[in-house]
C-alpha cells in the first residue's frame, strides 16, 4: 500500500506562475511596494543608528553608542536581506527540483 501511495505521490507536478492569476499584477506591484519600503527602513536604521553612535561616543555614553552600532548593523543585514531574497527563493526553488 505504501508502494501505491509513494507513485500517487511522485505523479504530481506543480509550476508556480501568476498567468491568469486574478490580482497577480497587483500581488507583483505590492511585493515590489514592500521590497521597496524595506530598503527605506533599512537605510533609517543605518542613519540613525550613526547619529546614536556618533553622539552618544562625543558624551561618553557607552551603552548608547553599543546601541547605535546594532541599529546600522541591522540595517546593513535588512538591505542585504531585502536585496537577495528573490534571488534566494528562485535559487531553492530551483534546487528543490522547480523549474
Amino acid at each position: 500500500m505504501a508502494h501505491h501511495l509513494g507513485s500517487l505521490l511522485a505523479q504530481v507536478s506543480v509550476s508556480p506562475t501568476s498567468a491568469g492569476m486574478p490580482g497577480g499584477a497587483l500581488v507583483q506591484q505590492m511585493l515590489g511596494w514592500l521590497s521597496q519600503l524595506a530598503l527605506w527602513g533599512s537605510l533609517a536604521s543605518i542613519l540613525v543608528g550613526a547619529a546614536v553612535y556618533g553622539l552618544s561616543q562625543q558624551t561618553s555614553h557607552y551603552s548608547g553608542a553599543y546601541r547605535g552600532k546594532q541599529l546600522a548593523a541591522a540595517g546593513v543585514v535588512g538591505a542585504c536581506l531585502a536585496g537577495i531574497a528573490p534571488t534566494a527563493v528562485n535559487l531553492l526553488f530551483s534546487a528543490a527540483g522547480g523549474r
